[in-house]
């Protein structure tokens, strides 16, 4: 994801920049002192994906600012930046998705930025897949059709670990239940990142797959499933679950009872406050 950030403190800039060092999956494209040389990048560079606002500043105000971007990219993600807590209830009626308050740390940045990308995949929703029942994979709109059947079942795996990654040795584990044969390595598990590789390049969908020298991982920020949601406690997914898990995979049986008991758990606690 690729933000800017504003603030005409260039101490506040460089703090922030520090605290975003090295965290996944995000780029700063610009910092900016002055409110007008953001809009004026934002104009030229519409591919950021979120704004890092200061609310008080000279000129243009924070909360301004936000609605010339917005004028420039309606789905620009908006988060403002403060010391002053009487400006959250301004941010909150300029329709902020989020407020981060001074002084910040970097649990307070990454949390911002988690939000960031769960807002984003929710507006877009150019990829979304379906892991109760039978596995479906959705690509803007569009159902993904694997090249193989080892391609469609390594792609469930990837979902299933969330981003993180996945080594050729828990690969071959999984989708050839631990079968280490010389071919099975050399051979079957290249031959189904590829196929899997190819199968989301038909689709526009190739950011998905990271594959390493050793290991692949899905870009689990740029899409939503149902497990997922369930996960974050959605009631409609929760309630939609009824035991059954990618039936067709062996390896996914183990995801069945944590997620039985977190139902129950779930449940009980909306019951309770009833």
């Amino acid at each position: 994801m690729k933000m800017i950030l504003v603030d005409d403190s260039l101490v506040e800039l460089k703090l922030f920049e520090i605290e975003c060092d090295g965290l996944p999956n995000f780029e700063i494209a610009g910092m900016f002192q002055d409110p007008m040389s953001a809009l004026d990048f934002v104009k030229t560079h519409r591919d950021v994906d979120f704004a890092l606002l200061d609310i008080d500043m000279p000129v243009m105000n924070g909360i301004e600012l936000a609605a010339q971007l917005r004028k420039l990219r309606r789905d620009i993600i908006i988060i403002y930046v403060t010391a002053h807590t009487e400006f959250a209830a301004d941010a909150i009626r300029s329709k902020a998705d989020f407020v981060v308050f001074k002084p910040f740390d970097r649990e307070d940045v990454l949390d911002a930025l988690q939000r960031a990308q769960l807002m984003q995949v929710r507006q877009r929703k150019r990829y979304y897949a379906n892991l109760f029942d039978s596995f479906n994979l959705i690509a803007d709109g569009k159902t993904v059709h694997f090249r193989s059947a080892k391609a469609r079942e390594l792609m469930a795996l990837l979902i299933c670990y969330r981003g993180k990654a996945v080594s050729i040795y828990d690969i071959v584990d999984r989708l050839w239940d631990g079968d280490a044969e010389a071919d099975v390595r050399s051979v079957g598990y290249r031959k189904a990142i590829k196929n899997l590789a190819d199968t989301l390049a038909d689709y526009d969908a190739e950011q998905l797959l990271d594959r390493k020298r050793g290991f692949c991982r899905l870009r689990a920020e740029l899409m939503d499933c149902d497990y997922y949601a369930f996960l974050r406690g959605d009631k409609e997914q929760i309630r939609a679950f009824d035991g059954v898990f990618l039936p067709e995979y062996p390896w996914a049986e183990p995801y069945i009872y944590p997620m039985l008991e977190r139902k129950r758990e779930l449940e009980g606690k909306a019951g309770g406050s009833d």
